[in-house]
């Protein structure tokens, strides 16, 4: 009798820890309806530590809308929002320094019209801001912006692929700036410029420490030992400077007969790069971490065996690479030939000398996969579960790669919105997006960066016969140092000042001043940037 009180007894603590764990295990969640398809491309952390879950769904009788999902520290909806137009599916997300979000993807406003890559500005309390389609004339191509980022300025680049003169200039950079106007559009890896290339595709813009843009991506490239055969397939890396003008390609594995694709870019701190591409065939991919500098040449790489993961892997596509703590943690899909899963490898840092796989987490997702770090050093994968017909997977795990467990920090969400009883459910009209034509009319980098050097200068009242007279700038955002110095008719300096970063205007009192003509100059570090001539009656 008492063993059998003793057997109860422990069958009752086995429940009791069981429910204690489930209790305290909030994480994984997911998304979605039985009779759907739900698939989710980016996640992002917001600035009041909940989670941006950027997807879309479609069914039977459905076409594709965009899904955005905005939940509390513990993956629970607080809000979403439905994108409506006849077709859109979005590709990635980039939380703004004012409490919004930016977006962007492809959509077909109507039913009918060609599909155009697009971009939307969601303010801090769930609304429209702006929208724009990308349309141009060829009708083979079927664009898509596929990458996002805000720059610390304001400014916005958007990584867009299959756009313009299609196979040969494909994949563009457009600069936007913080209201949606393109301030100018650019192609590169072009077969223009690289003759024996074709179709460019990118995957990831990383704005480097120096405020560059490194594009990673594939590229059909030829073979210098082969010319005018067969193109195979490379990954690619591009860099850009920040004025907007291509440095170099780095197709991948041409020396080797490497062939395969680049899915993501770690800046390391001492001014090189680690691209994580993988090798084909597909049926047994591997991953391949690419180490290059600054300019674009390879100093090593090395190849992670399926087999070191895991023997029950034999392929595996990586799609996400982060740094945390003090070792690396590889994101993607691996698995078997039949089906893979979103899985999490810890590497040891040093792994360009011995590739050590400390840990790893397989667990319910495939393609698309995305994985961030947050602020207080969790690790956020996302991914599309095999629950139901399809569903949207999110789970935070911890250091060891456990589910995280519930947080119980009091937080105030969307505390930047302004207007009160927002942000709230509901929907977004993507069918009224204004659209960008102008394809001719848009500026090339060089021309952009020409104009914004000047700053023009306005004078009004012109003549001036009262005692003030006010002066306005213009592209003052784009330069510091700036000082504005006044001259009469004999090179006399009669007055000078700073000017500030973003100034648009000046009032200056000539009343002591004599008639005649007088010449008001614009000097950054030294160089006359602008002027204008004004007579004093």
């Amino acid at each position: 009798m008492k063993n059998l009180q003793t057997i109860r007894y422990a069958l009752l603590l086995v429940i009791v820890a069981g429910n204690m764990h489930l209790h305290a295990q909030t994480w994984p969640k997911f998304y979605g309806e039985p009779t759907r398809y739900d698939n989710s491309y980016d996640i992002a952390e917001a600035y009041d530590k909940g989670y941006f879950i950027l997807g879309y769904y479609y069914s039977n009788n459905t076409l594709p809308k965009t899904w955005l999902i905005k939940t509390n520290v513990n993956g629970e909806v607080i809000w979403e929002k439905i994108f409506n137009s006849y077709y859109n599916k979005s590709s990635a997300l980039d939380p703004t320094l004012d409490g919004g979000v930016l977006i962007c993807g492809n959509n077909q406003r109507t039913e009918g019209v060609k599909i155009d890559p697009y971009v939307i500005k969601i303010d801090a309390c769930g609304e429209k801001e702006w929208c724009i389609n990308f349309a141009e004339s060829h009708e083979n191509s079927y664009p898509w912006a596929q990458d996002i980022k805000e720059l610390p300025s304001g400014d916005i680049v958007v990584l867009v692929n299959e756009y313009g003169n299609h196979p040969i200039n494909t994949l563009h950079l457009f600069k936007l700036n913080a209201s949606g106007d393109v301030l100018w559009r650019n192609p590169y890896a072009s077969g223009y410029e690289h003759p024996g290339s074709l179709n460019p595709r990118g995957n990831e813009i990383l704005i480097t420490s120096s405020n560059q843009y490194l594009i990673t991506g594939h590229i059909y490239w030829e073979d210098a030992w082969n010319p005018g055969g067969l193109r195979g397939i490379r990954s690619m890396f591009v860099m850009i400077d920040s004025t907007g003008n291509e440095e170099w390609v780095l197709p991948f594995g041409t020396a080797d007969t490497i062939f395969g694709q680049g899915y993501n870019i770690y800046e390391r701190s001492h001014g090189s790069f680690i691209g994580i591409v993988n090798k084909w065939p597909i049926e047994s991919m591997q991953t391949i971490l690419v180490n290059f500098d600054s300019l674009g040449k390879v100093l090593q790489y090395v190849k992670i065996e399926n087999a070191n993961i895991s023997p029950d892997i034999i392929k595996g596509v990586p799609l996400d690479f982060i740094k945390h703590e003090n070792v690396f943690i590889l994101g993607g899909i691996y698995g078997t030939l039949q089906q893979g899963l979103a899985t999490e490898i810890i590497l040891d840092t040093n792994i360009f000398n011995t590739i050590n796989v400390l840990n790893h987490k397989s667990h319910f997702g495939e393609e698309p996969y995305s994985m961030r770090k947050t602020n207080n050093k969790k690790i956020l994968t996302n991914s599309s579960s095999l629950y139901s017909s399809r569903d949207i997977f999110l789970a935070k795990l911890n250091s060891n790669l456990e589910y995280d467990t519930l947080d119980p920090g009091a937080y105030t969400y969307d505390s930047l919105c302004a207007t009160p009883g927002l942000p709230q459910t509901g929907f977004i009209s993507l069918s009224d997006c204004g659209l960008f034509v102008g394809i001719d009319e848009i500026p090339t980098p060089q021309q952009y960066n020409e104009r914004i050097s000047q700053i023009p200068i306005t004078a009004f009242p012109n003549p001036v016969k009262e005692d003030v007279i006010t002066l306005e700038f213009e592209n003052t955002q784009h330069h510091t140092l700036m000082e504005l110095r006044c001259y009469d008719s004999y090179g006399r300096l009669l007055h000078s000042q700073k000017i500030y970063r973003g100034q648009q205007q000046t009032r200056l009192d000539v009343s002591d001043w004599s008639p005649g003509m007088y010449i008001a100059v614009i000097n950054v570090n030294g160089s006359v940037r602008g002027k204008v001539r004004f007579v004093k009656e």
